[in-house]
């Protein structure tokens, strides 16, 4: 059990780091001690396993923007240029990855028929600038297509992760058998000086369309709906990060590769303004392996990433892709000129009376060609 002590506002608070992942805060004050319990947390590590897990298919863009995402560097970078315009406020080594297989919907998801366990895509848990104290849980959703119902789904991902951290407060007060003040306190298994952490949600929109629905729940709601019902409806508002829907000045507020992976999909779409953005930016002749990867997934230019190599040069690999569609285009010309030529000499032949096997030998010698492949076409136009 590892326990660490931080202090604010004369309230001594104490964490404690079980062996099932699960960290506690203790508060002491005048209201005597009570437990708050947070969700589990997984250790972040930087080894081979890891690099053994990442997605070799780029065919597979889920999976390569969830390893992207995770990072601790463009994810505090995600959240820094979207809350705090590009200020370095939330640091990466403040950044503790925290469990996303806890989550359960309670309506079917992905066209099940009945509640089923949903996993987030990230979720993190940020500390306080000394490393100890928790802040506040942020998570971030990938979506490869667009989702019509986003501000209920989002919504459902939040709650359920505030819904965690009341029940692992219930849960610790149970083992340490405190049954709180009063019959409020035994029952509800939260304390009336007991506090949930907030949860901010970014979802990072990885395609090239526009988004074109709701973002939140008002929107989703019919509007016949009387004015004065709606003062006591309850909203909820996606943050949402869309290449297409931001511009450069807006994508300029990232600072790491992030901002150069969103803006080559927010320019893939028109091939000139693509040119001048890889021109003007040196970045992309030297960009990671993963970003590079996420650049290709994400904007369907199926681009070469050298095996091995922690570095790509993007403009020099999307030269190289366009050098072979070139070379391959002319092979293809020269191919279907041979076969033309040979498809009216086999017919000059067959009208001078020629045999086959004597047409096959002339084929032979006046293309070059073996034995085989000119019988296959003397055959097949004869």
């Amino acid at each position: 059990m590892k326990i660490v002590d931080g202090a604010r506002g004369g309230i001594r608070r104490r964490h404690r780091k079980g062996r099932d992942g699960l960290v506690a805060v203790r508060h002491e004050g005048r209201q005597g001690p009570f437990f708050l319990a947070f969700l589990a947390e997984k250790s972040y590590n930087k080894n081979k396993d890891s690099k053994e897990t990442r997605c070799q298919s780029l065919s597979d863009k889920d999976t390569i923007t969830k390893e992207y995402m995770s990072q601790p560097k463009q994810f505090a970078d995600l959240f820094n240029g979207y809350c705090y315009n590009g200020e370095e406020v939330i640091r990466p080594e403040n950044l503790r990855e925290l469990d996303t297989t806890s989550i359960v919907l309670p309506y079917g998801a992905d066209g099940a028929v009945s509640p089923q366990q949903k996993d987030r895509d990230v979720l993190k848990m940020l500390l306080k600038t000394d490393g100890k104290a928790a802040y506040c849980i942020l998570g971030v959703e990938n979506q490869s297509e667009i989702h019509t119902a986003m501000p209920v789904r989002n919504l459902l991902y939040d709650a359920m992760t505030l819904a965690k951290q009341v029940d692992q407060a219930a849960k610790s007060y149970r083992e340490a058998k405190d049954t709180g003040k009063d019959t409020a306190e035994f029952l509800s298994g939260f304390h009336r000086g007991d506090k949930v952490l907030p949860v901010v949600t970014i979802v990072v929109h990885w395609g090239t369309d526009k988004w074109d629905v709701p973002l939140t729940l008002r929107e989703m709601y019919p509007e016949d709906i009387s004015p004065q019902l709606m003062k006591y409806v309850a909203d909820y508002k996606v943050n949402l990060v869309s290449p297409s829907l931001m511009s450069d000045e807006e994508l300029d507020l990232f600072k790491s590769d992030l901002k150069e992976v969103l803006k080559f999909i927010k320019h893939s779409a028109d091939k000139h303004e693509l040119k001048k953005l890889l021109d003007d930016n040196p970045g992309y002749q030297d960009i990671k392996r993963l970003a590079a990867q996420t650049i290709s997934v994400c904007s369907n230019v199926k681009f070469d990433i050298p095996v091995g190599k922690e570095a790509v040069n993007v403009c020099k690999a999307i030269e190289d892709m366009k050098m072979d569609a070139r070379n391959e285009g002319r092979s293809e010309g020269r191919n279907e000129g041979l076969n033309e030529g040979i498809s009216k000499a086999v017919t000059m032949l067959k009208d001078l009376q020629l045999t086959k096997d004597a047409a096959i030998q002339q084929i032979m010698k006046n293309y070059s060609l073996p034995d085989k492949e000119a019988a296959a076409l003397v055959n097949s136009n004869w």
